[in-house]
């Protein structure tokens, strides 16, 4: 006999279904880790659209784009779990109800400093009849940029020119907890669709709150800059671990993210049970190419000297960023890290369970030397077998999309 556990593995799949079933032995005791979120349906298309068209501190996106000329909607790319597809028919809808026409309407990845998206992957992100219908754009974060202003130190703040270009814009994202701004969601256009200098500017001076509701001063700085890209409609959808919006705000970029990041501070919270585990095992989904977040989740429920299991099932590996990824043996972006600096951990082994492994993602982690890959569940149990009788683990649905809020 063993205890069953189904974890979620859809981020961009074909089968809205797709999931994990780990089999833990009968005689562990053992915690699953579940967010509020998981409990709640969907949100219909109704109510969605009640959400977008009754908006925070904004005019509706009708008002907006009455008498517009040119639309522009921004999307985050595959490294978050948001079902832009979604959202941006509604409001494509919305939009054409204006008076608006498919002509001047484009679609904008806000990818920031990552890999630019294939015809494939924004089929996966938005679906078939978008791509078909509407011209989509990668951001460049190298080129055909334009100055809208100077951040706090008197760099030039360097934006998209589409999206400048565009009197109508709206922004679709997601919040959820994040390790350097506190909540993610805010960083759409910054640094989304900014220039890689004015990121680097930005990211490199380390003003960094994880987890904190509370602006740290990469937040202050964001909003910022946000305000010199006025008018700018924005929509945040709160997420489960099977990518359901659960939630959603809309309308002025800052009051909508406070909203939203007031309901993500309990619908992708978890209560975390007395004591430590000996062994954790968290699941990354909504963001599987970012996979270092779960690590550092699970590292909160974990003995010192335990081990995390991380179940990452997505064949497109760590995501490529121009700041932070390795390009060769002993360099990388202006912000890449050698092993021996980056932070370390009393995580005695990281089990990478993935049908997909490679070394890549293996450096992508903060203590490599610590990963140990599994393609297999019963290669996982076998790595497992010094745990005997008695041993605590626990389950986290998804650890790039949660957290725990005690310290």
């Amino acid at each position: 006999m063993s205890q069953t556990v189904r974890l979620w593995q859809n981020a961009w799949r074909e089968d809205p279904s797709a999931a994990v079933i780990l089999e833990l032995p009968e005689d562990w005791e053992v915690i699953h880790y579940r967010m509020p979120a998981d409990d709640l349906p969907p949100l219909t298309e109704e109510a969605l659209l009640q959400r977008i068209r009754n908006p925070v501190g904004m005019s509706p996106i009708r008002e907006l784009a009455a008498g517009g000329k040119e639309a522009v909607i921004v999307f985050d790319d595959l490294s978050r779990g948001t079902p832009a597809g979604v959202l941006a028919r509604l409001v494509i809808r919305e939009l054409l109800a204006a008076g608006m026409t498919r002509e001047h309407i484009r679609l904008l990845c806000a990818l920031g400093n990552h890999a630019p998206l294939t015809r494939a992957d924004f089929v996966r992100k938005l679906g078939e009849d978008l791509v078909e219908r509407f011209p989509i754009y990668n951001h460049n974060p190298y080129e055909h940029l334009v100055k809208v202003g100077v951040d706090s130190t008197g760099q030039d703040v360097l934006v998209n020119r589409e999206f400048m270009a565009c009197d109508v814009r709206v922004g679709i994202g997601s919040v959820s907890p994040h390790p350097m701004n506190g909540f993610g969601g805010g960083k759409l256009i910054f640094p989304g669709l900014a220039g890689i200098q004015t990121t680097w500017a930005n990211h490199a001076r380390r003003q960094f709150a994880p987890f904190s509701p509370k602006p740290c001063g990469l937040r202050r700085e964001i909003e910022a800059m946000t305000d010199m890209v006025r008018p700018f409609f924005k929509l945040d959808a709160i997420l489960n671990a099977k990518l359901d919006i659960v939630e959603l705000r809309a309308g002025e970029p800052r009051r909508e993210y406070a909203q939203a990041v007031a309901l993500s501070q309990t619908l992708n919270a978890m209560r975390r049970a007395p004591g430590r585990r000996d062994v954790v095992f968290v699941n990354a989904n909504a963001k599987y190419n970012e996979a270092v977040i779960a690590v550092r989740i699970a590292a909160m429920d974990l003995k010192p000297g335990g081990d995390v299991v991380m179940i990452n099932h997505c064949p497109a590996g760590p995501v490529v960023h121009y700041l932070y990824s390795a390009f060769g043996s002993d360099y990388g972006g202006k912000c890449w890290n050698p092993p021996r600096r980056r932070p370390t951990s009393e995580i005695g082994r990281i089990i990478y369970y993935t049908p997909y492994p490679d070394y890549a993602a293996k450096m992508s982690l903060n203590e490599p030397e610590k990963v140990v890959f599994a393609k297999t569940w019963a290669q996982v149990l076998a790595l497992l077998e010094k745990h005997g009788p008695g041993t605590s683990a626990s389950v986290i649905s998804d650890g790039t999309i949660s957290y725990f809020p005690d310290p």
